[in-house]
């Protein structure tokens, strides 16, 4: 066994997530995928920036379900994300360095644990100006 699988398996072990001996995650990995409404706003805002409204539904997720991540790619090399309960309403705004245009990436996603995560995504490209 190799020093690199040692760690991510004991950090996985210690995480409640066993890994196999290829890497994969074990228990299997079989979430629920939440969607994106099709509500959602990626649009560019005057002084090189940027917002994102987006607007999630339960897709297959059953509504009890507890357990999501929200990330945003900007395009220029900076991500956000968010951890939250339920799934929620979330909003985002970003600062760009230079005008341009960028594609940003939305997703919404469900973790139920580590090593395991089922996205939905959204990308739309920008044109970013003072």
């Amino acid at each position: 066994m190799n020093k690199g699988f040692l760690g991510a398996a004991i950090m996985a072990v210690l995480a409640g997530v066993v890994l196999s001996q290829n890497g994969y995650c074990l228990p299997p990995c079989n979430p629920c995928t939440p969607q994106i409404d099709n509500h959602t706003v990626i649009e560019a805002v005057p002084g090189l920036r940027a917002t994102v409204e987006i607007i999630a539904d339960y897709g297959n997720c059953s509504v009890t379900y507890t357990g999501y991540e929200w990330q945003v790619s900007w395009g220029d090399g900076v991500r956000s994300m968010k951890n939250i309960s339920h799934i929620s309403p979330e909003q985002a705004q970003h600062t760009y360095q230079a005008p341009g245009t960028y594609t940003v990436t939305v997703g919404y996603c469900a973790v139920p644990h580590y090593c395991c995560e089922s996205c939905t995504t959204l990308s739309k490209t920008i044109d970013v100006k003072n």
